[in-house]
């Protein structure tokens, strides 16, 4: 009797001390994931935040620049199948996580280089294998979550989230006290930027080869479409619709983010500075605020009208603030703009059967997202050459973004055909 007592004992106090670990386990990798996020999306604004800028102030041209942030997100959707390949060949996503941190090291210090010895064609070298980098944390982020916490993934993933929006507003700033601080541009000071993301990378790897990681696996449920031949034409008119919608949206979204930065040093006239870092960080704050209440929206009212109207929105407002140059209607603008994609992930969650949304969601985002950010930045940078002749820099920077707007205008309008959704679930607060 005793013995069966103290045994009872032990098994719970062993069931205690491993869910303890597991528990610890949880929290270090919400919080390494966390950190990651924050440097990533950080890293990723420092490219039209810091470094476009400084090189179109140093004579590089629009259709140039354009062309370095269309390669730049090609890269990055060309190398996305190195992220599965990468965690089977490392034996776990903590690793290959932690792959994705160094690429982004050496691309930034490689950057730093290049403006150190004024070698233009090493930034720009810099910047398209910044998109290998950026092809790895969100992918394995949302999986490392979604496999360390299972069903309780949701509130992981929001915090996770934020850290992410808080990086992407932080980073102009930081980068810019680093680089405009002082008299003289001091652009090679970003290598404190890439030992950063060096060293969480390390700890990163550390902690998954000696700790804890999530191994690789193989998924057993592809996401296919169903067999039935109408209910497949039928799914592939309406993700064929949904596809045109998010590539003309985000063509005129990644525009107006690839010559955000200049547009504020150039057209408005805000040098190259800590003040400047505060305007773009405060502009981009706006999509903290602007996911919640957009999701919130869509829940009440509807995600297409909230869909629609945001697009609108965004269009009217920067439109507003071109003419005006009251960064109170770009900050709603940008808003709008980095607000309104999950909405966009929420109606195919509402449009299609379970067996058909990764599939749809992998369409849209490898496809339209991507597509849009290669033409957005393209078509933007080489309509502002063609117009420097005729308008100036200032006016042909102006009648660039003018027309790419045109498209969010036709995407906030094609809305109108996508049929009403079945059912209704709620928005994810943070892409």
């Amino acid at each position: 009797m005793l013995g069966a007592i103290g045994l009872k004992s032990i098994r719970v106090a062993l069931t205690l001390m491993i869910q303890g670990e597991r528990s610890k386990d949880r929290a270090t990798i919400l919080g390494l994931t966390s950190i990651g996020h924050f440097i990533n999306d950080g890293n990723m604004w420092l490219i039209p935040g810091i470094i476009l800028p400084v090189l179109n102030q140093m004579g590089v041209n629009y259709a140039i620049i354009g062309l370095l942030s269309a390669l730049y997100a090609a890269i990055s959707a060309i190398a996305s199948p190195l992220v599965p390949l990468s965690i089977r060949w490392l034996g776990g996503h903590m690793r290959a996580m932690a792959l994705g941190m160094f690429l982004w090291a050496f691309a930034i210090g490689l950057t730093s280089i290049g403006f150190l010895i004024h070698d233009l064609y090493l930034v720009y070298i810099s910047v398209v294998l910044a998109g290998v980098g950026a092809a790895y944390y969100h992918p394995i982020g949302s999986a490392l979550l979604s496999a360390t916490y299972g069903g309780t993934a949701g509130s992981a993933l929001g915090i996770n989230g934020a850290f992410g929006s808080l990086g992407r507003t932080l980073y102009p700033l930081i980068g810019s006290v680093l680089v405009f601080a002082g008299a003289v541009s001091a652009v090679f000071n970003l290598w404190i930027l890439a030992l950063v993301t060096f060293i969480v990378g390390l700890v990163v790897l550390l902690y998954g080869i000696y700790i804890f990681d999530v191994n690789a696996y193989e998924r057993k449920n592809k996401g296919d479409p169903p067999s039935n031949s109408r209910a497949l034409k039928a799914s592939i008119m309406l993700i064929a619709l949904l596809f045109l919608i998010t590539l003309l949206r985000n063509t005129a979204g990644q525009g107006i983010q690839t010559f955000l930065g200049i547009y504020i040093n150039k057209v408005l006239g805000i040098k190259l500075s800590v003040t400047y870092g505060e305007v773009l960080s405060v502009l981009l704050a706006s999509a903290i605020v602007g996911q919640p209440v957009l999701g919130w929206l869509s829940d009440k009212v509807g995600r297409r009208l909230i869909a629609s109207l945001s697009t609108f929105a965004f269009a009217i407002l920067f439109i507003a603030f071109i003419y005006t140059g009251n960064l109170i209607f770009a900050f709603f603008a940008i808003l709008f703009v980095l607000s309104n994609f999950p909405l966009i992930m929420a109606v195919l969650g509402d449009l299609f059967p379970r067996e058909q949304v990764s599939w749809a969601t992998s369409i849209v985002w490898n496809g339209a997202v991507t597509g849009g950010n290669v033409l957005g930045s393209l078509i933007t940078g080489l309509l502002a050459q063609y117009y420097v002749p005729i308008y100036g820099e200032i006016g042909a920077l102006e009648h660039a973004l003018l027309i790419v707007l045109i498209l969010a205008f036709i995407s906030g309008a094609l809305w109108i055909a996508v049929p009403k959704p079945p059912k209704r679930t709620k928005v994810p607060l943070f892409g």
